[in-house]
């Protein structure tokens, strides 16, 4: 029986959505293990879309996912191995939904925490410099990039997001069995291009959904109102785990961050979205991800007219949404 807890405890771990077993060295052990990393598994890789969707999966099963990708197609890069591993630990709670509210770059304080004990004594310990993989995840790799194309990190958002809310055709499984790599960007034939490339359109439209962009709007403004409630900073928040997010609201002192928390976690029926405006309430959506695989070398969308139609469509997506939040006990 495949082993199916995460605790890197065992010769190998077994990663589900591709049904890959992949062993672990020391080093990585040692950084699945420390509580940066595990910190993780307490946060909801999808955001406050969690609390109101199906798409639940937290950012430690996503840098599972990265790590085992990584270690399949670049099984000597150990740089980049550790880089899968720790490309996340900067994140907020509740993932992106709060950053752009706070002011906050998740980029900035994963660097953070990887040039602070114990990952720094973890990496120097096995011949890692922390320094250099900071430079590595700024750099174009086969992991992440600024370019065009897709990479590791996205390529398990858009297959395990679809995969979570049961929205996939392939299984993601299968489709990496027909992924290679062009450069640094993921390729692959025509036929598992366009599933890849069905999976990014479906993702931005779970994202674009205006009640998860109501939901981000929602927490983002019960996050705000707290921290003028108690006189913090935004400072204060980073290290936290959803669920200690959560606590912090719900016992607010703030009856308007109480009412707004219990709508998320209770009450979320109590969001009406009005697609013609005129709500009390306004949310955009932070980015569209428009990234495409290759198929051979070039762009998938330039060789087939349905990869071609799904990229187009991601443009005309709607960026802003208006929603009210009906009283209580309606």
């Amino acid at each position: 029986m495949r082993q199916t807890e995460q605790t890197f405890t065992t010769p190998a771990v077994w990663e589900p959505v591709y049904q890959l077993e992949i062993a672990a060295e020391p080093f990585e052990v040692e950084l699945f293990q420390c509580a940066a990393v595990r910190r993780l598994k307490h946060l909801h890789h999808f955001g406050a879309g969690a609390l109101i969707g199906p798409v639940t999966h937290s950012r430690y099963e996503h840098t599972v996912g990265v790590w085992a990708l990584t270690k399949r197609w670049f099984p000597e890069w150990r740089e980049l191995h550790a880089a899968a591993i720790l490309h996340d630990v900067g994140h907020l709670p509740f993932s992106h939904s709060v950053e752009k509210a706070l002011g906050q770059c998740h980029h900035a304080l994963t660097e953070e925490v990887i040039r602070s004990a114990p990952v720094a004594s973890i990496l120097a310990r096995h011949g890692l410099c922390a320094s250099r993989l900071i430079e590595l995840l700024n750099e174009d790799t086969p992991l992440s990039g600024q370019s065009d194309g897709i990479r590791i990190d996205h390529l398990d958002s858009f297959l395990r997001d679809t995969y979570g809310a049961g929205l996939y055709i392939r299984h993601p499984s299968d489709i990496i069995r027909g992924i290679t790599f062009c450069g640094n960007r993921i390729a692959a034939d025509d036929e598992t291009a366009l599933h890849i490339c069905r999976a990014v359109a479906a993702d931005n439209r779970i994202f674009a959904h205006p009640a998860y962009l109501a939901a981000d709007e929602i927490l983002s403004r019960a996050v705000l109102e707290q921290l003028k409630a108690d006189g913090s900073t935004a400072a204060s928040l980073d290290g936290l785990t959803d669920y200690q997010l959560l606590q912090l609201l719900e016992s607010s002192s703030s009856a308007i961050v109480r009412d707004l928390t219990g709508v998320l976690t209770f009450e979320p029926h109590r969001i009406v979205i009005r697609p013609g405006g005129g709500g009390a309430y306004n949310a955009e959506l932070r980015k569209i991800y428009n990234k495409q695989p290759l198929a051979g070398d070039r762009p998938v969308s330039d060789r087939l007219p349905e990869a071609k139609r799904l990229m187009s469509e991601l443009e005309q997506l709607p960026r802003s949404c208006s929603f009210d939040i009906l009283p209580a006990g309606r």
